[in-house]
Order: structure tokens, then C-alpha cells, then sequence
């Protein structure tokens, strides 16, 4: 067992895209998962890119907005989640400093029926 802590990751700068005020530290790599934190500070943004893969956007710590293709921004809190599928050009900017965790799969489980 490893015990991972949030406190103290720097991680490296991200400017592709365009990207300003962003850090990311990989937490795990496999083939088929990728496992991020992402935190971009107050003002900063992760610029327009297509989605690789499947992603899923844990928000842990803050408040920002999100937009995919060219629809409109939606506000985006701690506790909530945001998916982009495979090729999903999409945007996020923190309004205040912003933690997420980033997860990347091959394929998402489809959404359940309630």
C-alpha cells in the first residue's frame, strides 16, 4: 500500500494549448488509465484541446467553468465531475484556484439509468 498525499505536489507547468496558471503531477500511468492532478490557479486556463481519450474531471478544491465544443460555459464546483469523450474539444478556467483530479480511460462506463 502507498498512501498518496495532495499537500506539497508542485507537479510541472503546462502551456500547451495555450494553457496559463496550469500544473499537472501524474499520480499513476498505466497502459489503459492515467491518473492526474490538475491546478490551475485563479484566472488561469487549460487551453482548447480535443480529449485524447476518455476523461473524467474530478473537481476537489474550488470553482471554475468548463465548456465543450463551442456550447456554453458551465460552472463547475468541489464535488462535481465533468466527462469529455474521445475527441471532445473542451476548455476549463478556474474562477477561484482550482484542484481536479484527472482520470483518462480507453472507455467510460456509460452513464446508469435511475
Amino acid at each position: 500500500m502507498e498512501i498518496l498525499s495532495f499537500d506539497g505536489l508542485t507537479g510541472r507547468p503546462v502551456e500547451a494549448f495555450g494553457s496559463v496558471g496550469v500544473t499537472a503531477q501524474a499520480l499513476f500511468r498505466s497502459e489503459a488509465v492515467g491518473v492526474t492532478v490538475l491546478r490551475v490557479t485563479a484566472g488561469g486556463e487549460v487551453g482548447r484541446h480535443p480529449a485524447p481519450v476518455d476523461q473524467l474531471l474530478v473537481v476537489i478544491e474550488g470553482h471554475g467553468v468548463v465548456q465543450a465544443d463551442d456550447g456554453d460555459w458551465e460552472s463547475v464546483r468541489a464535488g462535481q465531475a465533468v466527462v469529455w469523450r474521445a475527441g471532445e474539444e473542451h476548455t476549463t478556467r478556474a474562477v477561484d484556484d482550482l484542484t481536479a483530479v484527472v482520470i483518462e480511460v480507453a472507455a467510460t462506463p456509460q452513464r446508469r439509468q435511475e
